[in-house]
């Protein structure tokens, strides 16, 4: 996993300044180049939880953003490259005063989740198994979901309140 525009050096060096008016210029985007497997999954958790960490981000938002980044790059990684080969995930996040936004873009098979059909509800119990819901739980937990298929990869780009 390969990191570039962290907000410091070091922990103790952050990389918001306040302009001449008084109000803090935006944070520099965080990207990461993520590999096709599932161990990416805590390391990049991590490095975008230590990115918000100047914002003080409430638990509850906190908790759509790790919801988002999960359930996205679980799907990505599960169900875009079907060819057993290694592949780039490429993800950007950023912050301002009310949305925490996540890009991610892959050279996986053209996919909109937000034409992704609900699964069927079963009707009992037993029907019942496990999985399935990310989609449904990314659109409730999402302020926006943007998404383009351009130049062979897909950008979807989802926006989080803060």
């Amino acid at each position: 996993m390969a990191t570039q525009g962290h907000r410091g050096e070091s922990p103790d060096v952050e990389s918001r300044f306040p302009d001449a008016a008084g109000v803090e210029a935006a944070a520099a985007p965080l990207h990461l180049a993520l590999s096709n497997t599932l161990d990416v999954l805590e390391p990049t958790r991590l490095a975008v939880n230590a990115y918000l960490a100047p914002e003080k981000l409430g638990e509850e938002a906190l908790y759509r953003v790790e919801l988002v980044l999960e359930e996205i790059l679980v799907n990505v990684i599960r169900h875009a490259f079907s060819d057993g080969e290694a592949h780039c995930i490429d993800l950007t996040a950023t912050v301002d005063a009310d949305t925490v936004t996540l890009h991610f873009e892959d050279d996986g098979p053209a996919f909109d989740p937000r034409l992704a059909p609900e699964p069927a509800r079963p009707t009992t119990i037993a029907d019942a198994s496990p999985g399935g819901l990310g989609l449904i739980l990314v659109s409730r937990a999402a302020k926006f979901i943007d998404y383009a298929r351009t130049e062979g990869h897909n950008r979807l780009t989802i926006g989080i309140a803060r």
